[in-house]
């Protein structure tokens, strides 16, 4: 750090800046797209730090904002008849709740911090500014969140699959 940056009290704001604009420009949701539009996500969007244990997301509650992992391990799980089920991992970089930003719901499921882990928070009233201020990307963001969720059902349901044929539990028929 020099002198200039370290007497320079807004030289951490554009740092994380500059480092959540690349970081966003390289996510499925982000990539390719205006970066302008990306800029602005990026200083709209929130850093938060957790510890092991924390609940991030918790089922049940109002829905409204997506994250990205930006460093450590946090766990998905679903509370199902008095269960916890954990469901999958989710590792660096990987964007979830990404339907809070187009939809108003409650969570279905749980994600709590597995470590110390770092994320980036995007509320769905700042996705909603970016749209009013790029229109013209509105379409393909919103479909780049639905092939997100369509994507993470796939794996999830790849997942449980694998999951049922090695214990050997797989139902005659399983219903859609």
């Amino acid at each position: 750090m020099n002198l200039s940056t370290a007497t320079n009290p807004d030289s951490s704001q554009t740092c994380r800046l500059s480092r959540d604009f690349e970081l966003l420009r390289h996510t499925a949701l982000l990539g390719g797209l205006n970066l302008d539009m990306v800029k602005l996500f990026a200083y709209l969007s929130i850093r938060r730090t957790y510890r092991s244990g924390d609940l991030l997301i918790e089922q049940n509650r109002k829905a409204d904002k997506a994250f990205i992992l930006i460093d450590g391990q946090l766990d998905l799980s679903v509370l199902h008849r008095n269960r916890e089920i954990k469901l999958q991992p989710l590792k660096h970089k990987d964007f979830f709740g990404e339907l809070a930003l187009i939809a108003q719901f409650d969570w279905f499921f749980s994600v709590r911090a597995a470590s110390d882990t770092k994320v980036l928070v995007i509320h769905r009233y700042a996705f909603q500014k970016v749209l009013e201020k790029f229109p013209t990307q509105k379409d393909i963001l919103i479909e780049r969140v639905i092939q997100l969720r369509i994507k993470r059902l796939i794996d999830l349901t790849s997942m449980m699959l694998d999951t049922m044929i090695a214990a050997d539990e797989m139902p005659a028929v399983i219903p859609i």
